[in-house]
């Protein structure tokens, strides 16, 4: 039987011994917490957590000790002769033990420490054996299973006449970050020439498959000869188009009616769809994917979407389903990575292994990037039958699941100071060397110093680098001006994480609670967020 001991202290106690109990109820494994006599565990001396583990420990199989501890454990454990590894940061991640074999346990050994990203690696693993050894039809040089796990993401990248060097620049980045198939949108302005002369420059870019998007056959028919892979989309509306198309290349159906409408049910797109599939094998194509079309918000049909894929998935079982998610998240003025990743586990338990998103929009930048993690998520999901929740990959950017506590202790006797009552009176002091103007582009912070010395501009991708950089450079002078500078250049390292806009001197983020306003349904009129009425 696995013996486990968790080296912990006071403040972390009770949450290990939960996590231990949890593990030696699941797994058998006889799991006990040692406790250090202080308060935080990332203060136990060293020669503390050698003379507990000496004293209590040397019998486990393996002893693992805060991860928050600053020093090496190893050759401790060499001196000791038992095995000992730092932990994850926060002790409740101790809980992936649950999922992990004795074998799990020897490379735990052997890499020193224990990391909730091993569960993770572990998952992916059998995610790859998955998707190796399932069904599935190959689109675009892409093993597309048909069902999920796991959930592939194809991007659409819309071009416009005059801008077509943007629209290879993204799709070259949207297959770097995450994207496993472009699909290029043309509109009614195109013709068969500037398609021809578009995709020859694609081939050139090295963007090797792709699929197209076009409202007319001789579109269609030019895009091929050009080499893509995939033509979005055909319905009840264009099916005379199955007479001309290339039977080896992939067709994406969807329900659309002859009129451009949309069937009223799940049962009548279930109907539209087998129709049209029905007509195109009857012609000899192979490589069908299907798209019940995945509605906007806001025109009542969303459940209606959602049912029509478990329809088409529990009827169509011989073919891989697409959702174009973009058609929701695009259109909703809320952060699209928590939108995208409710929409890829929905349309993925739906039956969907396909998931088709955009970033057309300012406000879903990265949005391709959000939807290959949430994919990621999602496909560990469903292979676990786990919830999307600690699962070692998440689209968490602002908010937290725990809260983080300092390691540091707090002095007991110290000057309070309330900063509001002395920073009324204190004025800002000029540095008479001169000012600074920050501002965040071409991938980098830009500092320019403007004073006595001319004009200097400096550059970073890290505040850390840009500050020091200031201060060997001599550019600022007084205390105040440097705290100053240490503020906006922090927020602008953000900005340029975060892809978003930095505006010195104001405000990175602004929490909607702090500006919105809601409709109480109890009240029957408007709210302020912060509390006063609208």
């Amino acid at each position: 039987m696995v013996r486990i001991a968790l080296v912990t202290a006071r403040r972390a106690s009770e949450k290990a011994a939960e996590v231990a109990r949890k593990i030696n109820r699941v797994k058998k494994w006889v799991v006990d917490v040692i406790l250090a006599p202080v308060d935080i565990a990332a203060l136990i001396p060293r020669e503390l957590l050698e003379r507990i583990i000496s004293e209590k420990a040397s019998s486990y199989d393996l002893v693992i000790v805060p991860g928050t501890l600053e020093y090496d454990v190893k050759d401790l454990s060499e001196k000791l002769g038992t095995p000992i590894v730092k932990g994850p940061q926060d002790v409740s991640e101790l809980e992936v033990l649950v999922e992990f074999s004795e074998r799990d346990l020897e490379r735990v050994v052997s890499r020193g420490e224990l990391d909730a990203g091993m569960l993770l690696e572990k998952w992916l693993a059998e995610l790859r054996e998955h998707h190796a050894h399932g069904s599935g039809v190959d689109v675009c040089g892409v093993k597309v299973p048909l069902r999920p796990p796991p959930v592939v993401v194809a991007a659409e990248v819309y071009v416009r006449r005059g801008r077509e060097g943007e629209a290879l620049d993204k799709a070259v980045e949207l297959l770097d970050r995450g994207a496993e198939i472009v699909v290029f949108g043309f509109g009614m302005d195109w013709d068969s020439a500037g398609v021809r002369e578009f995709l020859a420059r694609a081939r050139r870019h090295h963007i090797e498959y792709f699929g197209v998007d076009v409202a007319s056959l001789k579109l269609a028919l030019k895009a091929f000869e050009e080499g893509s892979c995939m033509l979005l989309s055909v319905g009840l509306w264009n099916r005379e188009w199955l007479a001309s198309l290339p039977r080896e290349q992939t067709i994406v159906v969807t329900p659309v009616l002859e009129n451009l409408s949309l069937p009223p049910s799940p049962l009548a797109r279930l109907e539209a769809l087998q129709e049209v599939v029905g007509q195109a094998e009857a012609k000899g194509y192979t490589s069908l994917v299907v798209d019940p079309v995945v509605d906007a918000p806001g025109i009542g049909s969303m459940g209606l979407s959602v049912a029509s894929y478990f329809m088409v998935s529990r009827e169509m079982t011989d073919k891989p389903l697409m959702a174009g998610i973009a058609n929701v998240y695009e259109l909703v003025d809320a952060d699209s990575h928590g939108q995208i990743a409710v929409l890829t586990q929905i349309y993925a338990e739906a039956g969907a292994s396909i998931m088709l998103a955009t970033e057309e929009s300012r406000k879903t930048i990265m949005a391709v990037t959000e939807a290959a993690i949430a994919a990621t998520m999602t496909s560990i999901s469903l292979l676990k039958r786990r919830y999307p929740k600690n699962l070692g990959v998440d689209l968490l950017y602002v908010k937290e699941k725990s809260e983080r506590k300092g390691a540091l202790s707090m002095p007991r006797k110290y000057a309070d100071y309330e900063a509001s009552k002395i920073s009324s009176w204190m004025l800002f002091k000029p540095d008479r060397l001169g000012s600074h103007r920050i501002t965040v582009a071409n991938g980098v912070i830009e500092d320019y110093y403007i004073g006595r010395r001319g004009t200097v501009r400096v550059t970073g991708k890290r505040a850390e680098e840009v500050y020091k950089a200031i201060a060997y450079l001599g550019l600022a002078r007084e205390p105040s001006h440097y705290s100053y500078l240490g503020y906006e250049l922090c927020k602008a390292e953000h900005a340029l994480a975060m892809r978003r806009s930095y505006v010195q001197e104001e405000p990175l983020v602004t929490p909607p609670w702090w500006r919105s306003i809601f409709y109480s349904a109890r009240a029957m009129r408007v709210k302020r967020a912060g509390g006063g009425d609208g």
